[in-house]
């Protein structure tokens, strides 16, 4: 074999290793999903990122695994509780909150990051970073998703997925055994909820989803969980868990964190295997509407834990 010989063989290996990374991201694969209020129960091993963030044993509020050592969660989850790390665990392939979970793993936390802008009486830069003790071993049941890239679009009408362990409707809690909740629901426009909630409530950091006549949301105890959304054969979370009115109250969508506007944030903090970022496309166009400043909306909005 000739020097150029060698040389063309080794820039094509490589060409072809960056093509096969760019086209399959080893983020949001769920290899066991062939496809909250009003949802229905996962089956085991469809959300393979999603985590049970326990405080002294018990279930509060939901998180995603982003890679291999580090969660994405709400922040209004340890504000509200506490931001101790020796107080939580981490249980990730889980099923149910009750009985046998043969692909659990549970983790201690070594930090919790909140986002230093984040405002708890406006719901802005609602999230937090969870490093954990120990680095988790990914396997069918137990997998990182993809984060939503600065420019992503989503675009009023895009459908989504929430999941969960919350409440199945305000005050009610999910029944035993507490099999994981999933339920679909669309994208609302920032302008279109800005005008159900009140103009000016709902900031580019945020995103609304949710049926307009109600039934279906995500509700308390679902908060720091993923939105996600699904480009090709790639699972992107596109949003947290945040705040709503009620749960599935009719014309009051669940408004989440927008994960795109903080990839930078994200990036300086987990400074070593980054997650895995993915622009996220919306395909048409936008048709959201703006409201006016006049227009008066009573909220009494809540926070999900």
């Amino acid at each position: 074999m000739t020097l150029w010989t060698a040389l063309f063989t080794v820039v094509a290996v490589i060409a072809m290793a960056t093509e096969s990374h760019a086209q399959k991201p080893m983020c949001g694969q769920a290899p066991l999903n062939t496809r909250i209020v009003g949802g229905q129960n996962a089956a085991p091993g469809s959300w393979p990122w999603q985590v049970s963030m326990r405080y002294q044993g018990s279930h509060v509020c939901g998180g995603s695994l982003i890679n291999n050592r580090w969660i994405l969660s709400a922040a209004h989850c340890f504000t509200l509780i506490s931001a101790n790390p020796s107080g939580w665990t981490m249980v990730l392939g889980l099923q149910t909150q009750q009985g046998t979970n043969p692909h659990a793993v549970y983790r201690a936390v070594r930090r919790i990051i909140v986002h230093p802008r984040y405002n708890g009486n406006t719901n802005n830069n609602d999230l937090a970073l969870v490093q954990l003790s120990s680095t988790i071993n990914f396997s069918d049941y137990i997998q990182p998703i993809c984060l939503a890239a600065a420019g992503s679009t989503l675009y009023n009408g895009t459908e989504t997925w929430v999941t969960g362990w919350g409440y199945i409707q305000s005050g009610v809690s999910l029944p035993p055994p507490g099999i994981l909740q999933e339920v679909e629901v669309p994208v609302i426009g920032n302008g279109k909820c800005n005008c159900l909630y009140g103009p000016g409530s709902i900031t580019k950091n945020m995103l609304c989803a949710g049926l307009l006549a109600g039934g279906k949301d995500s509700c308390q105890g679902d908060s720091g969980g993923p939105l996600v959304v699904k480009q090709g054969s790639v699972w992107v979370q596109a949003g947290i868990v945040s705040f709503g009115n009620g749960c599935a109250e009719p014309k009051y969508p669940g408004v989440y964190t927008r994960v795109s506007q903080y990839q930078s944030w994200i990036s300086s903090v987990i400074t070593s295997n980054l997650p895995g970022f993915v622009t996220y496309f919306s395909s048409g166009r936008n048709r959201d509407v703006t409201c006016s400043a006049t227009i008066a909306v009573t909220s009494n909005s809540i926070l999900l834990t």
